[in-house]
């Protein structure tokens, strides 16, 4: 009779362990047709294929591609289409669980990203060298946030603060962001350098930069070893606002980096 005291917890631990496999086999979720509009919209017809199981993040540095190594994109929306271009990541430092990169887009904006020690890597800053501005974000923005489920979203507020490239001791302009930041599931995404099961992650921002408003929306697909194989994005989520740089740029990888 003493068995029986235990049998409930036994219970429960079973439907557990099968809701946990279940996460870890991943959920099938379709694109809205909202969002699939938006998305061929700039990446084209083609590019973003079926729905496939999406897992559970657990390793946001495989998402990643955390390396050194080159990435070369070819430009398909934006004032640039049709050009192929080099991004360069390299690591800065190292130190107790915490890395610091510098991510240069093919020299027009450099992306300064921390990989903290709990597995999320966030941006702090980023500098346009067209505009000659940089932007610092407080707290940082999410870029790839470890633990996360498919369908999960977070909303963050950040700070940011615009100084000018020439002085970065000149503020010029300041305000706040509302992030609203999703998981939105993994798609087959077929681009000139494969076939990839791809996570996709989606911003939506809305706030004020200075005297301008801001609501803008940024696609990126992560396929695991491989790091981003798509991306719909601003110029610029906030100084570029201000410098009337409003254009949307959509890029797509063209050789799987080593």
């Amino acid at each position: 009779m003493k068995t029986l005291k235990f049998l409930p917890q036994l219970v429960a631990f079973l439907l557990l362990s099968g809701l946990a496999q279940s996460s870890e086999s991943g959920q099938t979720i379709p694109l809205s047709p909202e969002d699939r509009t938006e998305i061929e919209n700039y990446l084209g017809a083609g590019v973003v294929g079926e729905a496939v199981p999406a897992p559970a993040i657990v390793d946001t540095a495989l998402y990643l591609a955390a390396n050194t190594s080159p990435r070369t994109f070819r430009m398909v929306s934006g004032p640039n289409a049709g050009q192929t271009v080099l991004h360069q990541p390299t690591l800065l430092n190292q130190q107790g669980g915490v890395t610091t990169w510098r991510y240069d887009a093919s020299g027009k904006f450099i992306y300064f990203l921390t990989g903290e020690a709990n597995g999320d890597f966030v941006m702090t800053s980023v500098q346009d060298t067209e505009a000659g501005a940089i932007t610092d974000y407080s707290p940082p923005e999410p870029f790839m946030l470890n633990g996360l489920t498919p369908g999960e979203e977070r909303n963050i507020n950040l700070g940011l603060k615009v100084f000018a490239l020439s002085d970065p001791s000149d503020l010029t302009h300041q305000g706040n962001l509302n992030v609203n930041y999703r998981y939105m599931g993994a798609y087959k995404v077929n681009v000139p350098a494969g076939s990839f099961d791809a996570v996709l992650i989606k911003w939506t921002f809305n706030g004020n930069v200075g005297p301008a408003s801001v609501n803008d929306t940024q696609y990126r697909f992560f396929a695991p070893g491989v790091g981003i194989v798509a991306g719909i994005e601003q110029l610029d989520v906030s100084a570029l606002f201000v410098y009337n740089r409003h254009s949307k740029v959509a890029r797509v990888l063209v050789v799987k980096p080593n």
